[in-house]
């Protein structure tokens, strides 16, 4: 006679035997069954945007980006060494058509890493030994990704590949703070204590706000480094022909004369020993001359 089996009991049945196993103290001491192996990678948490921007100033003197960081996935960390090799991977620059691969000759870099023992990350590092022949108008870039790990790591496959951007700034390129006066035919103006920035435009030339109307106005300051003096020229589209009042301020439409106590030494031109720019100069507009006259110092 053939047997018929209740198929909920069977199942109730594994299901109690299969708890029994588990809360077995011999299964979960790892003194038998499977045991769980942990997953230990190497990844380049940076690899997630695909980019990591450095900037680097435009001297002869040695300067060194700190980038990528490289991490251990892992629970916990281990109780020894992991040693890691990076590769150089120029493709991943010659992708993008606005980046310039970094001369081999401009830089040193070890391939080679470690995570030490009891550590999550660790730093590979870049060495510019001498930045003054790089073009401040180029983004130079190099492409790294990471080739092997040891103790047992995996290489995180989809964080393994990273673009170093790296801009060369001139010695200009910093934060700054204004002080001056904004002179308008109807809405003149104290310019107090206004945070600008001054950003790399060439190897001589830095971006700037014009006066203290933003973003939307901007000028260039051109630095001759024989005299000191300036050339300013418009910064972009939406900024009006510039004319600069190196002598003083205009006589006529309208005319004006100086209205805060440091007015006569705006002379357009950048004082090295205050990293300071000394500038007076504006453009026409419907009613007459709007001219700015500051003392842009570096933070």
């Amino acid at each position: 006679m053939k047997r018929k089996i209740n198929l909920s009991i069977a199942c109730a049945a594994l299901a109690f035997a299969l708890t029994g196993c588990l809360k077995d103290k011999g299964f979960e001491n790892g003194e038998y069954g499977v045991p769980v192996v942990e997953k230990k990678a190497i990844s380049i948490p940076q690899a997630v945007n695909g980019t990591i921007a450095a900037g680097i100033f435009s001297i002869a003197e040695p300067q060194t980006i700190a980038a990528p960081i490289y991490a251990l996935e892992a629970i916990n960390p281990l109780s020894s060494d992991v040693n890691v090799q990076f590769a150089l991977k120029p493709s991943l620059v010659a992708a993008d058509p606005d980046l310039t691969l970094l001369p081999a000759d401009k830089y040193q870099i070890n391939l080679s890493g470690k995570i030490k023992a009891g550590k999550y990350v660790d730093t590979l590092k870049i060495i510019v030994p001498d930045a003054s022949g790089l073009d401040p108008t180029q983004t130079y870039a190099l492409g790294l990704e990471l080739v092997s790990a040891d103790n047992g790591c995996q290489i995180a496959a989809n964080m393994k590949e990273v673009v170093i951007k790296i801009v060369i700034k001139n010695i200009y390129d910093a934060d700054y703070t204004s002080n001056g006066y904004f002179y308008h035919p109807t809405a003149a103006r104290t310019i107090e204590d206004l945070h600008k920035t001054a950003a790399t435009v060439g190897p001589n030339s830095v971006l700037v706000d014009l006066g203290d109307l933003g973003p939307g106005f901007q000028a260039i300051f051109t630095i001759d480094p024989a005299t000191n003096e300036l050339t300013i020229t418009p910064g972009n589209a939406g900024t009006p022909a510039i004319v600069m009042f190196t002598s003083g301020l205009p006589a006529s439409t309208p005319g004006y004369t100086a209205q805060w106590a440091r007015s006569a030494e705006c002379n357009n031109t950048y004082d090295p020993v205050t990293k300071s720019f000394k500038v007076r100069y504006g453009y026409m507009g419907g009613s007459g001359y709007r001219v700015t006259e500051e003392i842009i110092t570096r933070d």
